[in-house]
């Protein structure tokens, strides 16, 4: 392979990156609806369940972005009556991931009163998008 052509093969695989990444970065923290799945009691402590909702997340101790998530999904639920923040390690309960089809960290779930996932969040959530599902389901619970 000459140079030149070497170079542009470089300079194709660059900005093939680019554009993924870019993609990427605009579909993180998207709030996403969520197929019917129930969150089984046994994963969570039940006692640390939000009476009208939960806030879900999935992170590892070694994921620097799930601290940026996990302040601001804390945040969110302490400012929300009936809404609770719960963190679950899968360093230390990797069954979860393939349970529930975690592919990524940080990636949360926003549970209503029955445990049933409403939305899907994979990266850090961005916030107006949380509380914008957060008052869907609270209006969702109040028909």
């Amino acid at each position: 392979m000459t140079p030149l052509a070497a170079a542009g093969v470089l300079a194709a695989l660059v900005v093939l990156c680019t554009a993924a990444g870019l993609v990427a970065r605009a579909r993180g923290g998207r709030v996403r609806s969520a197929d019917a799945l129930v969150v089984a009691v046994e994963d969570v402590a039940p006692q640390s369940l939000g009476a009208r909702a939960t806030l879900l997340q999935f992170s590892t101790p070694t994921c620097s972005p799930c601290r940026a998530a996990g302040r601001l999904l804390a945040g969110v639920a302490a400012g929300a009556d009936g809404v609770a923040h719960v963190e679950l390690d899968l360093a230390a309960r990797p069954a979860l991931a393939a349970r529930y089809r975690v592919l990524s960290v940080p990636t949360a779930f926003l549970l209503d009163a029955q445990g049933v996932v409403r939305a899907r969040i994979t990266g850090v959530p961005r916030e107006p998008e949380l509380r914008s599902a957060l008052a869907a389901l609270e209006a969702d619970h109040a028909r």
